[in-house]
């Protein structure tokens, strides 16, 4: 007979018959599928693809040119310039920019769209590849691939992410279940708290948004699945905060310069000129305008499954608490569907609530409260119809992680609702630094998809078959719901006549122009590059952008383009003058003299944003650059520092491995104690 000397631990089974290859090509076919249009036509006109083809075509452009980080884009804005970099996030441009050698597209207008639609593909397969990962540590091979093919369906994932083309929020989906999967792995050791600190750094990088949303699950997740007789509560937060420090320094190049200088970007001018940007409207609600039939089958079927899994919660086993709570939530999602009652209830918080009538919005933005409402009520229900099935098990009911999901299941979909408007109005830091309520789609999905794979798990176990269709076909329903509601077929049926995000410099307008140009100057940039500022609407109108020309005093004067934010100018004036450089001013544009300057020249802004630079008697050439200062130059120096620290810090480790204690050298660890 043979007794452990350690305590037993609940293992998936592992094996050859497993075969974790041909589970892995399942996955990456399943996402090639789901990606076809997008492979073979690039992404298109729908959602956040034009932005981020423009984005792309300038970032890459630039990347090759030997700007390794593009902080100024110089051609943006009709060829007057953005520094939107100086806060967006980098990594998938980063991705997508080193695709090029690999798909070597044309260079026609639409080759970052393809590539783009490659990078689509590419992110949604490791996602799916990262949820089996990270769900394999601890059900069933089948389990965790069933699940895995669940989560890229999953409309936030597909319908939003991918068709809609929200790319940080993609590679967040790539992100998230491997940082809970270092969770699983967690101790206080350099290897294990450095991985986490590397997916968290990735993650910052990818989107901030989604990483400060994700936090709460994280540490939940960590705590829940400690061994307590390994790893103290003490150890386990300790190292949690250390990968949070290393997370910092390695993200320290975005992360350095976008503290210092977010307040030079003004988030609210989008909510105030924009319809459809206020807060307000990221909370998930119906409103009377807005329901149209298409609108009102997507409720209708969100509904259904929310009753559905109500009724399974009233009935299962556990916590009487638990059973309360996932009634409470699904109840206030249900109420929500009642039109015009969530614009009410913001009103009623103190928040501005969104009085437009968006009906054709519907069509074209992710944003719509109905459609945040149909996504995160049949989300939730899929979780917590999940749980109830799990929680039949009698072995699993008190399993903490599971409690974590859940609890990550109703929290997350009740601060999506319009009744959780008083709670965001009284913590407006948390609100200003998430943006909106919509945000916590991704936490909120990995959630549910935990909580599937745990059911699929235990009803494999048991061999409860028929609990294992009917979560199945729950999790197929969801899915039919979420594409149905974003419509998210309309891009199959476009494969003959695609409409595709082609890249066009004379109506190449940065929409988030109107976070970074001065109030002042606002409406004249606008009018000098043809945009409207309450519409997207973008004129083709003649700039002229890069040139200098004076606007006071005699003379002549030309500029140069050294660099992407490098000009040359030289000017001949006579007598004091001034002149109007074809640039958008920004408070880091500075005067670097030349040898041959006295240093009397000063910069401004003129009427419409742009640089204006005051010239004195004679001829001179002077530089003007754009700096980022010691913010870029320090987060630059402390992420490759980390790197460098990481990478000889994880080597060593490797080649000189931790001796567990106890065991002396040439002797094996006893496994068990005969009797």
């Amino acid at each position: 007979m043979t007794v452990p000397t350690e305590p037993t631990v609940f293992l998936s089974p592992r094996g050859p018959h497993s075969r974790p290859f041909m589970h892995g090509l399942i996955i990456v076919s399943v996402a090639a599928v789901l990606c076809l249009p997008l492979l073979i036509q690039g992404v298109s006109l729908e959602g956040d693809g034009p932005t981020h083809t423009a984005y792309q075509y300038h970032f890459s452009r630039q990347f090759w040119s030997g700007d390794f980080y593009p902080r100024w884009l110089m051609n943006a804005n009709k060829g007057y310039g953005s520094p939107i970099f100086l806060i967006q996030y980098p990594l998938p441009y980063w991705i997508t920019a080193l695709l090029r050698p690999i798909t070597r597209f044309r260079p026609t207008p639409a080759r970052e769209a393809r590539e783009l639609g490659v990078f689509c593909f590419l992110a949604l397969a490791a996602a799916g590849l990262a949820a089996r990962f990270w769900l394999q540590k601890r059900h069933i091979p089948f389990a965790a691939t069933a699940a895995a093919i669940v989560y890229i369906s999953c409309p936030c994932v597909l319908a939003v992410s991918v068709y809609y083309t929200r790319i940080g929020q993609l590679i967040a989906f790539v992100l998230m279940p491997l940082a809970l999967a270092a969770c699983d792995s967690c101790r206080l050791r350099f290897t294990a708290v450095s991985a986490l600190g590397i997916v968290l750094a990735l993650l910052l990088l990818s989107n901030l948004f989604t990483a400060l949303l994700f936090v709460p699950l994280m540490v939940g997740y960590a705590v829940a699945c400690r061994d307590p007789n390994h790893m103290s509560l003490a150890k386990c937060i300790v190292s949690i905060l250390l990968s949070f420090a290393i997370a910092a320094c390695l993200a320290a190049i975005y992360l350095f310069p976008l503290i210092v200088y977010r307040h030079l970007f003004d988030t609210s001018a989008l909510a105030l000129y924009l319809p459809g940007e206020e807060f307000s409207h990221r909370f998930s609600f119906v409103r009377l305008t807005s329901l149209n039939p298409h609108m009102v089958l997507a409720l209708v079927g969100a509904l259904v499954v929310a009753v559905i899994a109500a009724r399974s919660s009233w009935r299962a086993g556990g916590s009487m608490a638990l059973r309360v709570a996932m009634l409470l939530t699904l109840g206030l999602g249900v109420l929500m569907i009642a039109p015009e009652l969530g614009p009410k209830l913001i009103g009623l918080s103190g928040l501005k609530a969104s009085a437009f009538e968006a009906l054709k919005e519907l069509t074209s933005t992710p944003h719509g409260p109905e459609k945040l409402l149909a996504l995160g009520l049949s989300t939730a229900a899929l979780g917590v119809f999940a749980y109830c099935h799990v929680s039949e098990d009698g072995a699993r009911r008190r399993d903490y992680i599971l409690l974590v999901l859940v609890v990550t299941v109703c929290g997350a979909f009740m601060l999506m609702l319009a009744v959780s408007a008083l709670v965001w109005k009284a913590i407006p830091g948390v609100a200003a630094a998430t943006v909106g309520p919509n945000r916590l789609g991704p936490p909120l999905t990995i959630a549910a998809i935990g909580l599937f794979a745990a059911a699929i798990d235990s009803c494999w176990r048991r061999k409860a078959i028929r609990s294992a269709m009917l979560v199945t076909f729950m999790a197929i329903t969801v899915i039919a719901d979420g594409v149905f509601t974003y419509q998210a077929g309309w891009i199959w049926t476009q494969l003959r006549n695609p409409s595709i995000a082609n890249v066009d410099e004379t109506r190449d307008v940065d929409p988030m122009f109107l976070t970074y140009v001065s109030p002042d100057h606002l409406a004249a940039f606008a009018k000098l590059i043809g945009a409207e500022l309450n519409n997207y609407n973008v004129q083709q109108t003649p700039v002229n952008e890069g040139v200098a020309y004076l606007v006071r005093g005699r003379g002549v004067v030309n500029v140069m383009r050294q660099s992407p934010r490098k000009l040359l100018v030289s000017y001949t004036v006579f007598g004091e003058g001034r002149a109007r450089i074809g640039q958008l001013y920004s408070p880091l544009w500075r005067i670097e003299p030349t040898s041959e300057s006295s240093g009397g020249p000063s910069l401004g802004s003129s009427a419409e944003g742009l640089i204006e630079v005051s010239l004195v008697p004679g001829r001179h050439d002077l530089e003007l650059v754009f700096d980022g200062g010691w913010p870029e130059r320090y987060g630059m120096i402390v992420t490759f520092v980390s790197i460098a620290v990481f990478a000889s810090g994880l080597v060593l480790s490797t080649r000189w491995p931790r001796k567990p204690k106890g065991v002396q050298v040439g002797e094996l660890p006893k496994q068990a104690t005969r009797v």
